[in-house]
């Protein structure tokens, strides 16, 4: 597997408003065109939650150490549940950074 064009720039697209919003994640990978698609019941992990959030994968991770992101405790990668990555994202749209409560 090549990791060419791997930092490219997703293309992030967010479903209608609503209760059952997921979101489709779309990536050029040398020249082929990729979709990842996360329902409204789904889960990401940190470096997705950090392309969604548009914010660097370190902060996701301190948001988590912090509590102001909650996550799945599984063995393994850290997985957080879409309806966070919503809630944060208001606050961020909203406030612009996040604030601790």
């Amino acid at each position: 597997m090549s990791y060419v064009g791997w930092n490219s720039k997703p293309e992030i697209v967010w479903d209608r408003p609503g209760f059952k919003q997921g979101v489709t994640i779309y990536r050029t990978l040398e020249g082929s065109r990729y979709a990842w698609r996360v329902p409204f019941d789904g889960v990401v992990t940190q470096a997705m939650a950090a392309d969604l959030l548009c914010v660097s994968v370190m902060s996701i991770n301190n948001w988590v150490r912090a509590g102001k992101l909650n996550e799945l405790q599984v063995d393994g990668p850290s997985l957080i549940p879409l309806h966070e990555i919503k809630r944060v994202k208001g606050i961020l749209d909203s406030q612009g950074r996040l604030y601790s409560e």
